[in-house]
Order: C-alpha cells, then structure tokens, then sequence
C-alpha cells in the first residue's frame, strides 16, 4: 500500500457450548456437631410450605445453549519512521437458546426463550518507536459479551428471583459494550534494564446487576447503566549477572458510573437498617462513584529470578493486594456495630509469597516444580455480606434477637471471607513444539 508494509488477516470462528443448572433443595435441622440431618421434605412448591405466602419452591432445571459466529480482521500498516498502524474489527452473532425443563412452555415463570445478540466491534491503535531505546503506544478497543444463560433466566421485574435459589422468566436484556482507551511509554526489549508505564480507561455500557425488586424482597438481572475501570500501571526489570529483578504496580479505580437500588440484607446502611429496624433485609442504593466490590485498588508484585546454569532456574516473587469491598457492600457504607452487624464489610489486603523452579531437559522439553504461599499465609480472596445463624462460639440460634416494630425477626449480618488455598506444591513437564 503506496509503498509500504502492510499485512491483511481475516478469518473466522464458531463457537458453541452447552450450560445446565440443576438446582434442589432438602429441609433438615442442624444437628449440634452442625451436620445436617435431612427431613425428606424438599423445597419443590408442594411440600415444603409457604414463604411470605407463596409456595416455597426453588426447584430449578436449565438447559442452555449458545452459538457464537464471528468473522474478523486486521490490518497493521507499517508506515514509516518508526510508526505502525492497526486497524481491526470483530463480527459476532450469538444465538442464545433456554430451554426449561420444569415449565418448557415459554412465559412468565418459565425459562425458556431464544435470544439472538449481534454486534460490530472495531479497535485502532498505534506504537512509535523513534529509536531502539523507547516506545509509545496507544490504541482504542471495543468489546461485547452477550447476557449469560442464568442471567436471562432471571430477568423479569414483574417475576423477580432471588439467586441462587430460583431462576424466573427471561424478557431480553442488552449486550454489555465495553469501550477501552489505552497509551504508555515503554522501553525497548533488548535492553539489561526494561521499563513500562501505561495508563488505561475501560467503561461498561448496559452493564448487568442483580437489582432489587420495588415490590419485593426479591430481584431480578437488569442493563442498569455504566461501569468504568481507570488506572496506572508501571514497571521495571533488571538483569544483573545471573540476577534478574524487578517489579510492577497497578493502581485501578473500579466504579459504579450509575445510581441504582440492589438488594443489601447484609448491610449496616441499607434502608430498614437507617429507619432503625436493624439486622434485616432492606436494599441498598448504589450511588455513582461508590467503588465495585471485590476489585483492589492496589496490586504490586516483586520478584528475584536467579539462572543457576544454563538449564536450571529458579524464581522468588511476592505479591501484594490491597483490600477490597465486600459484595454486598456496593454503596460502601456498612460498617460494623458489634450487635447486628459484624465483621468490617471487606476482604483484608494480603502479600504471599510464591517459589519456582524450573530444568530445561533438552530444547522441547521443560520441567518444573511450583510452590504457592511457601509461608504458608492465611488471607482472604473475597468477601460476602449476609446472615448468619450462628455464634461466635459456633452454636445455632435461629431467632437470636425479639421481634421488631415491623413484626419481622432480625438476623445476626457477617462478613463471610473466602479463604484462600494454603501452601501448595505442584509439578510437571513442558512440552513445546
């Protein structure tokens, strides 16, 4: 193309896969080793009696299938001086098709439906290297992903659910568009001292939230606006004689971009808790620039490689992640009070350390030993607000506090932490071709 480099891709892909939710549900008591001992009574609409006046059934069974076809292409264009252009853009058609097989006939309170999602995804970007010691980047990216199966199957205001214990009826939701700038500087890669700093900016459109019915306790999936993800990221690798070191740093701002009202029986501010009837399930209001739960603002890592022989090589790393918000606490406001609501409403940050080590056998072949959390640490991964039945001491106490104003009974609220695997050693070879 007038005299310069150019090099067209095209292709194209189909994808498809199956999903299945089975879901069913056993009353028994706790025993008081807190084994549960089951009543043969099962939560299917018949037996199990009502819940706020309805038939407490939580029966689900889903069969979905998805197929995907996309065409694609790319055109990188050397232009000159150190200057390269990329041009590309994505097809994708998705074809979605629920199938429920307890109520197969498709309406409200059934599963089934078929849902088609189509869309053109474009991206441009550029790097420039006016020398072999630095390089410039910066580009434009769109991106889609179409509503899951689960989330079709619950997405109905007017026959709202509460996940995971049920699935409701499927009127169409909108693809989620995720629109991402990225630039930087980086250094050249045949240097004994490498370097990069980037900035990046990512929005969601039409992102899906499980959000609280006006009617009810219970909700439903809805596109309910905006998400954004901006930051900074940086790093640096040094080799010294057999030593390589180094280090990066992500500094990423998740947040809400929309107000919205979500379900928030765990938290200490949501609307019944504010009116004083505290411990029980209200909802929450999500104001735009509260942060995301689950998402760290702070993520750092330090590592010591060490080439022993030609062959062998072994690696030290250390990771640090700051704390994060507990799902549940998406308005970031709950706090503990040591009565009702215990626990502090996130994940606590940690660091871990990891060790490898790996033998190169001959060219192809690669051996290797892997050692997480070689210290051993116990830290948390993630965090979940909601009620709990249970004492400090571990015993069960289904009522603990009287009833209240409103004739409902309140409910101890915890943060639950996901724990994080212990030390663990894994090993294996590598095959290259």
């Amino acid at each position: 193309m007038g005299g310069k480099r150019n090099q067209i891709t095209v292709g194209a892909a189909h994808d498809r896969s199956n999903v299945d939710f089975i879901q069913t549900a056993e009353l028994g008591y706790i025993l008081p080793d807190l084994n549960v001992k089951g009543l043969g009574v099962f939560a299917d609409g018949v037996n199990a009696g009502d819940v706020d006046g309805e038939p407490f059934d939580n029966r689900a069974n889903l069969r979905g299938t998805i197929h995907t076809s996309s065409l694609f292409g790319t055109d990188t264009l050397q232009a000159g001086h150190g200057l390269t252009l990329t041009f590309s853009g994505r097809y994708n058609s998705t074809v979605l098709d629920n199938f429920d097989r307890i109520r197969p006939t498709a309406g409200t309170g059934s599963l089934t439906g078929h849902h088609n999602f189509r869309r053109l995804n474009p991206s441009a970007g550029f790097t420039y290297s006016p020398n072999s010691a630095i390089g410039i980047y910066g580009s434009y990216a769109e991106g889609s992903r179409a509503p899951t199966s689960i989330e079709l199957g619950c997405a109905d205001p007017a026959s709202p659910c509460k996940l995971p214990n049920s699935l409701a009826g499927d009127p169409p939701l909108q693809q989620v568009v995720t629109r991402t700038l990225e630039a930087g500087v980086r250094s050249g890669p045949e240097r004994r001292t490498t370097w990069n700093a980037g900035w990046f900016f990512a929005q969601n459109s039409n992102d899906i939230l499980f959000v609280s019915s006006t009617a009810t306790s219970l909700g439903y999936f809805k596109n309910f606006g905006k998400t954004r993800r901006q930051g900074l990221e940086g790093g640096v690798r040094v080799r010294v004689g057999r030593f390589t070191v180094g280090g990066n740093y992500t500094f990423l701002d998740a947040t809400f971009q929309s107000s919205e009202t979500v379900g928030g029986s765990g938290n200490s501010a949501n609307h019944l808790a504010l009116k004083g009837l505290r411990g029980q399930e209200g909802v929450q209001k999500i104001q735009a620039g509260n942060r995301i739960p689950l998402i760290p603002q702070h993520i750092g890592k330090a590592f010591v490689d060490y080439q022993a022989t030609s062959k062998f090589t072994l690696d030290l790393d250390f990771r640090a992640v700051s704390s994060a918000f507990a799902r549940g606490n998406e308005n970031n406001l709950s706090k503990p009070d040591g009565t009702y609501y215990v626990g502090q409403g996130t994940s606590p940050g940690y660091g871990v350390v990891n060790l490898g080590a790996r033998y190169q056998v001959v060219k192809h072949l690669q051996a290797y030993v892997q050692v997480n959390n070689l210290l051993d640490r116990k830290y948390y991964t993630g965090a979940q607000l909601g009620a709990t039945g249970f004492t400090a001491a571990g015993n069960f106490i289904a009522r603990p506090f009287p009833v209240a104003s409103n004739g409902e009974y309140p409910n101890v609220q915890t943060t639950f932490l996901a724990p994080a695997a212990p030390l663990g050693v894994t090993g294996g070879i590598r095959l290259t071709f």
